[in-house]
């Protein structure tokens, strides 16, 4: 790709990124009359992205809106979710559009493009004894509700990013830093010792990041918030509004097998790694 058209691309990307274009999309989403318009703006969407229900609660005319339609749940009748505190398990329904082990301050954005994993996370984490960095990507189309991977404490959480670009590979080949740019999450897990974090990055149209262990909204921007809350691997962690990303960053003294495959399709309640036991860091 050029640097012509990636300036072209970016040019074209900056007026949709402003956090106030979603947040009125996000608006027109949850519009519940004219019955109508929120029917049909639910069957066109449903008909794009090819959705499937055979895994989720109803009928796509049981829905009332198209933000709705975004968080359908699954019926866990039909798509069970099994835990296994033997492995970390996908958080999302998504592509693993990078998988990679790291020793320094960079992880992959796209061949050739890095960006500094401090400033993602918003504080400085010992790369000395390297870090498995996992990249799932969240099409409009996949199921936008994301899961725990573990079970163990939530020890803080930071809320920061003053846009919302896409995340689509249009756009990952475009914008470089993109997920430091855009509106994120970040929470940081204790695991036997270990710290773990998940990085939900959000995506043009994103009406909001919600976070289930957040019951008043998100923090404050731009500092970490202490924590002590538990989670079980599997349980509800939150939700995006639109396709979106989620980062996970895991020690690999935690690690003892890779699971999962750069570039394949993953879901929730997958295997990524197989956690290593009995070691004194995890």
């Amino acid at each position: 790709m050029n640097n012509i058209s990636r300036l072209v691309g970016r040019a074209l990307l900056i007026p949709i990124s402003w956090i106030p274009v979603s947040r009125l999309y996000g608006r027109i989403m949850r519009l519940q009359r004219p019955r109508w318009l929120a029917g049909w703006m639910i069957r066109r969407f449903q008909a794009h992205y090819r959705v499937a229900m055979d895994e989720f609660l109803g009928t796509a005319d049981d829905y009332r809106s198209l933000a709705d339609f975004f968080l359908r749940p699954f019926d866990l009748q039909k798509r069970p979710l099994s835990s296994d505190p033997s492995c970390l398990l996908s958080p999302a329904d998504g592509r693993l559009s990078e998988l990679e082990v790291v020793d320094r301050d960079q992880a992959t954005q796209v061949k050739g493009w890095t960006y500094p994993l401090s400033l993602l996370l918003a504080e400085r984490i010992d790369l000395s004894q390297k870090w498995h960095v996992a990249t799932i990507y969240l099409s409009p189309g996949d199921y936008h509700r994301f899961h725990f991977p573990l079970s163990g404490r939530i020890s803080g959480c930071f809320h920061g990013g003053t846009r919302l670009f896409p995340v689509n590979d249009f756009s990952v080949n475009r914008v470089r830093s993109l997920y430091l740019r855009n509106e994120r999450v970040v929470t940081r897990f204790s695991l036997q010792g270990a710290t773990v974090y998940m990085v939900a990055v959000g995506a043009t149209f994103v009406g909001n990041i919600g976070m289930n262990y957040l019951p008043h909204g998100l923090t404050p921007a731009g500092r970490w918030h202490e924590l002590d809350i538990p989670a079980e691997q599997n349980g509800e962690m939150g939700h995006f509004a639109m396709g979106s990303t989620i980062v996970l960053l895991v020690p690999a003294s935690c690690v003892e097998a890779v699971l999962a495959k750069k570039g394949r399709s993953v879901r929730v309640g997958q295997p990524l790694f197989k956690i290593r036991n009995g070691n004194p860091s995890c």
